[in-house]
């Protein structure tokens, strides 16, 4: 009875370090994606605290329209949905989301749910998604292509 104890307590502990990962080392990556496709994001610089180690990683990249320069844009509807969803157990204290304009003009777009609309009208599109955690934060950009 003992062994079955001990077995069951080291399946639990192996279970919730593979579901919760508290030696990452950088921030999670978010899934983008529309109901039909993901889109491809670039992580940016950032921090992160983990249970053993700290570390804080400075990229190349000096905007997001730069984080997006080997992307194809993704092609994507007028006005529809694009999820931003973290991985379980990560979910970000605060989450924002800057689209971008013409290389060097943001504005704040608001997220509803993890979830944004397209614009309604037509362009490529560049977004910049800012998340913070306890943990520390980080920034990724995808780049969309309205049609």
């Amino acid at each position: 009875m003992k062994k079955r104890s001990v077995f069951i307590v080291i399946g639990i502990l192996i279970i919730a370090i593979v579901i919760f990962k508290p030696f990452r080392l950088e921030p999670p990556t978010p899934k983008i994606s529309t109901a039909e496709t993901e889109i491809p994001t670039t992580q940016g610089s950032y921090c992160w605290d983990g249970f053993l180690f700290a570390q804080c990683v400075d990229t190349i990249h000096t905007t997001p329209v730069d984080m997006t320069e080997s992307h194809t844009p993704t092609r994507v509807s007028k006005n529809e949905e694009i999820a931003i969803e973290f991985p379980i157990g990560y979910q970000p204290e605060t989450l924002r989301l800057e689209q971008w304009i013409n290389g060097n003009y943001s504005k704040v777009i608001e997220i509803n749910k993890e979830k944004v609309k397209t614009p309604n009208e037509s362009g490529i599109y560049v977004y910049h998604v800012i998340a913070d955690w306890n943990q520390g934060d980080g920034n990724y950009a995808f780049l969309i292509e309205v049609e």
